[in-house]
């Protein structure tokens, strides 16, 4: 099974690459700019909602397809992935172990990955 959906996880994680690449040092100041403007604020809310939807999105339709254990959990997978990729886990790693973009998208993906993994003693582990 893991065959079949790591290339998902890869394609998803060089995603979330090229998008902090384009915009990482734009959502650093957006970071700050939210805690004194509500504006800003709202946007950068909606920016993690809009995500959390596209994981939810992503991992049910995995699911769906019989990609995913059916002992993962779900809700789990949808809430953690959606955490390690927004934008402030990104400003938080850049800044706390300087890693560069092929470091991130590499680490998202591996994470990624052993997260969606069947749970240990599982047939399909």
């Amino acid at each position: 099974m893991l065959a079949q959906w790591t290339p998902a996880c890869c394609s998803r994680s060089a995603v979330g690459r090229q998008m902090m690449q384009c915009t990482g040092a734009l959502f650093a100041v957006a970071q700050q700019a939210a805690a004194v403007e509500p504006v800003i604020a709202g946007f950068w809310q909606q920016g993690r909602d809009q995500s959390r939807h596209a994981n939810a999105v992503f991992w049910t339709r995995m699911a769906d397809d019989g990609l995913l254990d059916p002992g993962i959990d779900l809700a789990r997978l949808i809430d953690t992935t959606s955490i390690l990729g927004a934008a402030e886990t990104y400003l938080l790693i850049t800044r706390m172990t300087g890693w560069d973009l092929a470091a991130y998208q590499n680490w998202l993906a591996d994470t990624s990955v052993r997260l969606s993994a069947p749970p240990h003693g599982s047939p399909a582990s």
